[in-house]
């Protein structure tokens, strides 16, 4: 049985690697997804990227056996809907409409469009139940695939000055799919970029070592940009990283989302999970797997 995945929008063309990358937003009526839609739409345009907006029932997220048929009324006004979105973004849109769960909506969007980011809004703290959005951030975390969350009350650039990127001494690989992430970071070339650790004490081979883990991934384009290290004092990796940004006043955050932590690894997925939840800044998770050698 084919997965319910409706395009009513003429979609683009199959992705390759000319094409340009592919973000695909999760999409509400919702205020943070029109601070979502807002960023992504000025990044797309930037970048030159190609917009997919993905909605999704919310109930099918809750119960697998729940099927309950729309009015075809209903459907219609949600399409209007959509396509209200797509036309005040600054770039065209194809537009999905799924009342499946997600993991075969990923499945099926992965097929279609090939290797893309998924973008996601979340609401202001304290305001809202994220609880669709918690289950979003779990099938793209067992799907391997990158994700960049846009926090509602964000107002900086949405081009990033500066960029942290969270790691620890512990040597790791990008996974395959992340290899849209890392070309989002090549295209976006900010004028600085530091690596941030988080210790109890002080610990400047830590700092060292998690230096030479990121430029040895390859995540990073660092031959126009200044990269450097600082540490940061905290027995809680995800406390001490909310400290480094606003320290640092960056823009954005990249955390390293590992399906598996080797033990005593600071960055492990329960802290990027975390770091998702509470960064004031978009935060940009890219799969990764420990060591040096990729699965």
């Amino acid at each position: 049985m084919d997965t319910p995945v409706t395009s009513f929008q003429p979609a683009t063309a199959p992705h390759n690697e000319q094409a340009g990358l592919v973000l695909i937003v999760l999409t509400s009526f919702f205020p943070e997804t029109r601070r979502a839609l807002q960023f992504v739409g000025e990044l797309a345009e930037r970048l030159k990227a190609r917009l997919v907006l993905l909605h999704i029932d919310q109930l099918a997220l809750v119960d697998d056996n729940l099927h309950l048929a729309k009015p075809a009324a209903a459907t219609r006004e949600m399409r209007q809907a959509l396509q209200v979105l797509a036309a005040n973004l600054p770039v065209p849109a194809a537009i999905e409409l799924t009342d499946d769960l997600l993991p075969r909506v990923i499945d099926n969007l992965t097929k279609r469009y090939g290797p893309a980011l998924f973008v996601l809004g979340r609401p202001a703290a304290e305001r809202a139940d994220f609880a669709m959005g918690a289950a979003v951030l779990d099938v793209l975390r067992h799907a391997r695939l990158p994700l960049l969350l846009v926090p509602e009350t964000y107002d900086g650039p949405t081009v990033p000055g500066h960029l942290a990127v969270a790691a620890d001494d512990e040597p790791f690989a990008l996974a395959p799919g992340a290899a849209p992430a890392r070309r989002l970071l090549h295209q976006l070339a900010p004028a600085r970029l530091t690596v941030v650790t988080v210790s109890p004490m002080q610990d400047d081979a830590a700092c060292a070592a998690a230096l030479h883990q990121v430029r040895a991934s390859g995540l990073l384009h660092t031959k126009a940009t200044h990269l450097g290290v600082e540490g940061f004092y905290d027995t809680q990796a995800d406390e001490g990283t909310l400290q480094a940004i606003d320290t640092l006043q960056a823009d954005w955050l990249v955390v390293l989302a590992r399906q598996h932590s080797v033990l005593g690894s600071m960055f492990h997925r329960s802290i990027t999970h975390r770091l998702l939840l509470r960064s004031p800044v978009p935060v940009l998770a890219v799969p990764a797997t420990d060591g040096e050698q990729d699965y």
